[in-house]
């Protein structure tokens, strides 16, 4: 009996026994304290969830509580605060939801006072406010963590020894050094080479002699002070609570957001992070995450312990250089060889790190929440490629495979070499050339500058299979009166937004296209509401700009158009519309081309959504340690399947199928006779259907047991009366588009008949 048999038949036992030997800290059962009075009547299990927060905070210095997108973080966390009766709360959060804080605070906890603080004007004035309720200040991280300019604050001198100029070894003429601007002393580094000023301006540094600083502030730059250094050094115990909203994005262990929520919770003694996605497939962000916001975890580790923590609860991998004769070094006198060796961070977290959270961590699903919300689907589209060759003399399909065969032997010779440097932008180029196949593609041999590849930009008059895909997916949803976000990755550089704006507006669709640059982050919201008031069909976005906060209810179609390779951003955007408020069906659709390295990417994200639950409480089949998520992982992978021409056994549908059984499965496992769950009835996952009713299904090509989003839009409407008659296997006389045209046009009539 292997260990997941073991696991499978003892599992009641089992789970008695860690419930004996580590007892929750809250039941709700067993609690009964009651609710303070709020302005909103919590849902569900957000009561317990409050409740268990409330106590936590009471307890421990760093409470956190990790709730699926949609259940409501924002009105637990001030009810929570609330019931544990502090009275001056400092929230952080991204900066387009500092607006959404303030409201929902002050529709939230009676007489409440809620301020969105900018400068420190602000945080001055709260110091001298008073009110009967709770003092509520909500920061964007920007704000917290942007300072102003600095450059090197230095003077330059003669470079003297023994009293005479130093000529310099060529030109012999004198030269200046950087002194300090107090002793006059040189800048030297350890080995007492003089610095330039490009070495002063990378970092803060101060004298060696006296100790002054060796920076200033650039007068020209903007005049601004960091927020979360003010508060540290000038309302140090003012606040009593700290609050940081999408606590995963300050995992990052240099990253200036992560530094400054960590002064702040520092500062305000108490914290409670709030996240929907805690774990970003490594050991090491956990540690800072907990390092920052749960102080009992210091006086085991040290800041600079990140090793020994990767050590006792991550994975790490030992690569050495194979003998291919490109040894580092020779001995002089015998065959010793040396071969690089290089040490590096894996995906996966040991079981036993769990230990540091559920102590003082709330975990909550939609399903607790809400009783009554409508089914959530996924599914995967894959469309065939163009192979009709246009003026250029080359096809959509013949383009790819050239591209492909050139990169192919490239990426070979790199990883041959134990190369990774060029990996991102070779497979970029495979990942973004079939959707940008109209701007045709270049790529450059990085040694010789020669052009390794060259394809022409091909037709922009035709209408590719993945577009018409997109456009048969509206007119469908349009017809049922359900408007379609559109996610796509590449708004940049390889920016594929304008020609989709143009052949959606073109088939008669109204369209609108939000940039970063265009909508800062505080204004996004408004600017959705706008457009759903003026009734657009499509929304087409980066999903970074949407994954966080913003409540998209109105959009319950959401289309994965190119599909964004982390676990973080695919759970967080996917999930915008699928939440409290939402009445009707949620569907999101995944695009991407049939036997091209999209779909393979596409497999791998999915493959590791059925572990990206883990530390919430869902173990699937592939446990903690496959959970990953960063792109150099699946940037390696996908460069791996293409030098070997690994051809994977299962379909991107049936891995996708696999990912939602095991969540539905481990649910059903998260069920505590304490707790009061809500029964629900499983959500069939059409991807499953459509992959077993094309399983035997003949296709020229390979991986072709798929299926396509007419074909699935033809089956559904055979469950119900249809208006034609038409057997499952005979195709549709017209493209769905002209048939959703045709079915409106009909009932325009109908309406102006009657």
């Amino acid at each position: 009996m292997d260990l997941a048999e073991f696991i499978d038949t003892y599992r009641d036992a089992i789970a008695q026994r860690v419930v004996e030997s580590y007892p929750p800290r809250y039941r709700p059962s067993a609690c009964k304290r009651p609710l303070p009075h709020l302005l909103r009547t919590p849902l569900g299990a957000q009561v317990d969830a409050i409740r268990g927060a409330a106590l936590s905070l009471g307890e421990r210095r760093g409470t956190t509580v990790v709730g699926e997108m949609g259940t409501g973080k924002t009105f637990i966390a001030a009810s929570a605060a609330h019931l544990a009766g502090f009275r001056r709360i400092l929230v952080l959060c991204p900066p387009h939801l500092t607006r959404k804080w303030k409201r929902e605070v002050e529709e939230t906890v009676p007489d409440a006072r809620a301020a969105i603080v900018a400068s420190i004007t602000d945080l001055e004035r709260l110091r001298l406010s008073h009110g009967p309720g709770p003092l509520f200040a909500v920061m964007s991280r920007e704000r917290a963590k942007l300072s102003y300019r600095w450059l090197p604050a230095v003077v330059e001198r003669w470079a003297t020894a023994d009293g005479r100029l130093v000529r310099h070894e060529e030109t012999l003429e004198p030269f200046r050094v950087p002194c300090c601007p107090d002793c006059f002393e040189p800048i030297v580094d350890k080995d007492g080479l003089p610095l330039t000023l490009n070495d002063l301006g990378r970092r803060k540094r101060t004298c060696d002699e006296c100790g002054s600083a060796l920076w200033k502030a650039d007068r020209s730059g903007p005049k601004r002070y960091p927020l979360a250094d003010y508060v540290k050094h000038r309302l140090r115990g003012f606040f009593d609570l700290f609050i940081g909203d999408e606590a995963h994005e300050y995992k990052g262990r240099g990253s200036a957001q992560g530094i400054a929520a960590g002064i702040l919770a520092d500062a305000c003694g108490k914290s409670l992070s709030l996240s929907g996605t805690l774990m970003g497939g490594y050991s090491s962000t956990l540690f800072h995450l907990l390092y920052r916001f749960s102080p009992e975890i210091r006086g085991e580790f040290g800041r600079g312990e990140e090793s020994r923590w990767i050590e006792r609860y991550g994975f790490v991998e030992h690569t050495i250089g194979r003998d291919d004769g490109e040894s580092l070094e020779d001995g002089r006198t015998s065959r010793r060889r040396k071969y690089r060796k290089v040490i590096r961070e894996r995906p996966g977290l040991a079981p036993a790190a769990l230990f540091h959270l559920i102590g003082n961590s709330v975990f909550l699903r939609l399903s607790d929440v809400a009783a009554g919300l409508p089914p959530y689907e996924e599914r995967v589209l894959l469309s065939d490629m163009e192979t009709e060759e246009d003026g250029t003399g080359l096809s959509q399909r013949s383009a790819y495979d050239e591209l492909f065969g050139t990169l192919r032997k490239a990426l070979t010779e790199l990883l041959a070499k134990g190369s990774k440097r060029l990996l991102a932008t070779y497979l970029q180029t495979l990942l973004a050339y079939p959707d940008g196949c109209t701007r045709g593609e270049t790529v450059f041999d990085p040694e010789s500058e020669d052009v390794l590849v060259q394809v022409p930009p091909l037709s922009e008059e035709r209408l590719y299979p993945k577009e018409r895909a997109l456009v048969d997916l509206v007119a469908a949803e349009r017809l049922a009166g359900r408007r379609v976000l559109v996610y796509a990755t590449h708004t940049g550089t390889r920016d594929i937004t304008g020609r989709m704006e143009d052949f959606l507006s073109r088939h008669g669709f109204r369209v609108a296209v939000m940039k970063a640059d265009a909508v800062p982050p505080e204004r996004r919201e408004a600017w959705v509401a706008k457009r759903v008031e003026e009734g657009v069909d499509v929304l087409v976005c980066h999903p970074r700009l949407v994954q966080t906060g913003l409540d998209l209810v109105e959009f319950p179609t959401i289309c994965w158009y190119e599909t964004d390779y982390s676990v973080y951003t695919m759970r967080q955007a996917s999930r915008r519309s699928w939440r409290i408020g939402q009445r009707e069906p949620v569907q999101v659709v995944f695009m991407a081309y049939r036997n091209t390295l999209q779909a393979d990417a596409l497999k791998l994200v999915a493959q590791k959504l059925q572990s990206s639950l883990a530390v919430e409480g869902e173990l699937p089949e592939d446990g903690l340690a496959a959970y990953g998520d960063e792109g150099d992982d699946l940037m390696l992978a996908l460069a791996r399947k293409i030098v070997a021409g690994e051809e994977d056994a299962g379909s991107v549908e049936s891995v996708f199928a696999q990912a939602q059984q095991v969540a539905a499965e481990a649910e059903a496992l998260l069920v505590d006779e304490g707790w009061r769950a809500l029964e629900s009835d499983p959500v069939a996952v059409g991807a499953t259907a459509a992959a077993e009713s094309t399983a035997d299904a003949v296709d020229p090509e390979p991986q072709r047991s798929l299926f396509s989003w007419a074909e699935f839009l033809a089956d559904t409407a055979e469950e119900e009366p249809p208006p034609r008659g038409r057997r499952r296997d005979e195709a549709p006389t017209l493209s769905l588009f002209d048939w959703a045209l045709e079915r409106e046009r009909e009932g325009v009539l109908a309406g102006a008949a009657g």
